[in-house]
């Protein structure tokens, strides 16, 4: 599902690249902080399973590595923002018609009163579904 366009006259659509590139290291340390407070919960589920532990071992490999390939993303975006000249801009709403999340949309493209904005943050042991 393509991002709505119902926000989509609450954002300037020419918007400094500077600013988008902030917005994508956000998003992207956000995630990176996600991924780092799952890998303790899923090694003890590895260790709980029936897998062999070697096994087991490159699977939590594999989601340290995810982890730390988001951080050093993030780190790469601020690095290439502070680099772009201030009169360097795209249109934010063309840019974020590839997406399939609406809230990711909303934000890149700096909406005003996104979805994410509106709802509190989850607290520790709320679950959010899909």
């Amino acid at each position: 599902m393509p991002v709505a366009e119902e926000d989509s006259d609450k954002v300037q659509p020419d918007v400094q690249l500077a600013h988008i590139l902030a917005s994508v290291h956000r998003e992207l340390s956000t995630l990176a902080e996600i991924s780092d407070r799952l890998q303790a919960p899923i090694g003890n589920l590895l260790k709980a399973s029936d897998a062999p532990l070697s096994q087991s071992m490159c699977e939590l490999q594999d989601i340290d590595r995810v982890s730390q390939v988001i951080h050093d993303l993030a780190k790469y975006m601020t690095a290439v923002a502070q680099q772009v000249q201030p009169d360097w801009r795209i249109d934010a709403v063309v840019a974020a018609q590839c997406l399939t999340l609406n809230e990711l949309g909303s934000r890149l493209r700096g909406a005003e009163n996104s979805p994410e904005e509106e709802q509190p943050a989850s607290t520790d042991g709320d679950c959010m579904f899909l």
